[in-house]
């Protein structure tokens, strides 16, 4: 079995599902302490003066002891937050090719009754997987028997799942413990990835690494795939 391992980020960028793409399973690291101030609850858009952040609210406070699955969104002390979510999109968004339907796909889902980040997360990068048609199985680490921390819980999600092969990001290469994995028979390759550029409103000069949801507002579903698997480097040993 071929596995990758990632936290549900928000509004993932497109080297998110380029990963996913290449995995027969793919494992939602949500039980690991919430990240303050990084991708978790937020991701950047291209908006009206630039490059801004879209957030949903969440209630911080003992976010270190908990983890992401815990983290619940301030609905009591930020009750309007989908109107000013959905407001920042839509006028972000609204005279790009396909905004009505990303748009409205969008909203759905948000307006939905959320208390986990890490649902609403999940129910977000599955739609814009299906909408590409990127269609591993999707597994909950806190669903599993796992435990330890950084390469100690990735082969322990590795071994629990009775994986061959792990897709690890670059940044595995610094803090995975290949002999680990080695002695456990289970190969690990990393997923370089090259940034591909695409058609983009409102700059003239291209900007990278933004939400997916840029990519889907100029291009559709149907192509986004076509431009994130472009961006493919290829799997590496070392």
């Amino acid at each position: 079995m071929i596995i990758t391992i990632h936290q549900p980020e928000h509004l993932p960028w497109l080297g998110y599902f380029n990963k996913m793409a290449k995995a027969e399973t793919y494992v939602i690291l949500d039980n690991v302490p919430f990240r303050k101030n990084y991708v978790q609850n937020r991701n950047r858009i291209l908006g009206t003066n630039g490059v801004q952040w879209l957030g949903v609210p969440v209630l911080i406070s003992g976010h270190i002891e908990g983890t992401i699955k815990t983290t619940r969104i301030a609905v009591e002390t930020q009750p309007k937050w989908k109107t000013k979510y959905l407001k920042t999109l839509e006028q972000s968004y609204k005279k790009y090719p396909y905004f009505d339907e990303v748009f409205s796909d969008i909203e759905s889902v948000i307006n939905q009754d959320w208390d986990s980040i890490s649902d609403l997360n999940f129910s977000l990068l599955k739609l814009f997987a299906d909408k590409m048609n990127i269609c591993p199985q999707f597994v909950f680490a806190s669903d599993l028997d796992v435990s330890g921390n950084k390469s100690d819980l990735i082969l322990d999600i590795c071994k629990a799942l009775n994986t061959d092969t792990y897709i690890a990001g670059p940044s595995g290469r610094r803090y995975l413990d290949k002999q680990s994995f080695k002695d456990a028979k289970i190969e690990v390759v990393y997923n370089d990835y090259n940034h591909p550029e695409y058609p983009q409103k409102r700059t003239t000069e291209f900007v990278s690494h933004l939400s997916s949801v840029d990519l889907f507002m100029n291009v559709g579903y149907k192509e986004a795939f076509d431009v994130i698997m472009d961006g493919n480097e290829g799997l590496s040993y070392e």
